[in-house]
């Protein structure tokens, strides 16, 4: 299977993956098979579906990383977040059904869990699972958390120190739930602060700090405490510099519970990899950004480096360029060294019909004179990062070499 830029895309492509309707959360709009004609194509465009992953016989293997079922589940959270903002933007007392949250973030869990091969972000998978902006980034950084729970629950057990049984303590269904509902609160802003934000993105807006708050009074009480802390505390910032509402204090370093300290990194990559403009960067980008001296110092340093770990710069499937001019699909990547993944040259540097054979693999950590320049069309040689970027260490973090 192959990432392709929707303007990229052929008649008689078939699809890998299902795509969803953009305008219907959860909702097919073509299933798996399907074979792509001219209309259709043009229809996708119109709908602004901005990646499809077609099938290619020689790069079957890339499948490995991607789990339908969680995809699947993620469909689900989606649709019960617009349920659930628009029975609160109804009425402040609407039922919120926690047993039916945690019941799906349960089977998420549980699929990742099933499928630690694609316990991966690949990105765009599901980007076609609401055209609702809230709703799609709600289900984005709902996934990236548990993956990020999961990743650390070494982690979780030191820093849930109260917490006596370790099984409960890297329990990570309420992290889940809270981040499924982290940005309940913009739906109870005034349209007007709602639309200066989209505007301006301006987070010092007195009246935007306000959401974390409105959405924690929300849910208080009617969900677990630590699922309604990742709602107030998601815009905590470890180095201080974050806010919760003007009735609750800003907080800094391990006085943020560590499920708001996780979700807040999901949140922010969410955000970067999906700027409002509509333009999808790509995860490098988003990852080089977050390591800057400029941003590193805003999250758990642990968290970040299971960020790294977790998301990969060049996902598995994705269409990039190398130093040499040369086009190539990414086929494997290493956590320890994660800029220079392996890749396979297209031949002829074009998109070759789906049962011809791809060029040589190519390992990038072994070959110094390459490097990758593009991904999907987009520069991205100025934010490679190394080894030496990445933060902590991670058996002395996460109790795992």
């Amino acid at each position: 299977m192959l990432r392709v830029d929707i303007k990229s895309a052929r008649p008689e492509m078939t699809l890998a993956l299902p795509v969803m309707n953009p305008r219907l959360p959860g909702h097919q709009l073509l299933r798996i098979g399907y074979e792509l004609t001219p209309s259709v194509i043009e229809r996708l465009d119109e709908m602004r579906v901005r990646t499809i992953w077609v099938d290619y016989p020689s790069l079957s293997f890339i499948s490995k990383y991607v789990d339908p079922k969680s995809m699947a589940i993620r469909a689900n959270v989606v649709s019960q977040m617009q349920h659930t903002f628009e029975a609160l933007q109804q009425t402040s007392a609407a039922k919120l059904n926690y047993d039916a949250y945690t019941d799906t973030i349960s089977r998420l869990v549980d699929s990742v869990i099933s499928n630690p091969e694609a316990a991966l972000f690949i990105g765009d998978l599901c980007e076609q699972e609401s055209g609702d902006e809230l709703m799609r980034s709600g289900s984005s950084v709902t996934y990236l958390s548990v993956l990020l729970g999961l990743k650390l629950e070494g982690y979780l057990i030191k820093q849930r120190k109260h917490v006596t049984e370790p099984e409960r303590a890297k329990h990570v269904v309420p992290l889940g739930v809270g981040a499924m509902l982290h940005d309940i609160g913009v739906t109870m802003l005034p349209k007007e602060v709602v639309a200066r934000y989209q505007e301006t993105h301006d987070e010092a807006d007195p009246a935007w700090r306000e959401h974390p708050a409105l959405g924690f009074r929300a849910v208080r009480g009617r969900i677990e405490p630590t699922a309604a802390t990742v709602v107030l505390h998601h815009h905590q910032r470890y180095d201080g510099n974050g806010y919760a509402g003007k009735d609750f204090p800003a907080q800094r370093g391990e006085g943020i519970h560590i499920f708001a300290r996780i979700a807040a990194v999901a949140d922010v990559f969410t955000r970067l990899s999906n700027p409002a403009d509509g333009e999808t960067m790509p995860q490098v980008w988003a990852l080089a950004v977050m390591l800057s001296e400029k941003l590193r110092g805003r999250f758990d340093p642990n968290v970040l480096r299971a960020l790294v770990e977790v998301v990969p710069p060049y996902p598995p499937g994705s269409r990039v360029t190398l130093s040499d001019g040369s086009e190539a699909v990414v086929i494997d990547h290493d956590i320890n060294n994660p800029c220079n993944p392996t890749v396979q040259r297209l031949p002829g540097n074009e998109l070759p019909a789906p049962g011809e054979a791809l060029g040589e693999s190519i390992d990038l950590r072994e070959v110094e004179t390459l490097s990758i320049v593009a991904c999907d069309g987009k520069r991205t040689e100025a934010y490679n990062f190394g080894p030496e970027t990445i933060p902590g260490n991670r058996e002395a973090m996460f109790g795992w070499a």
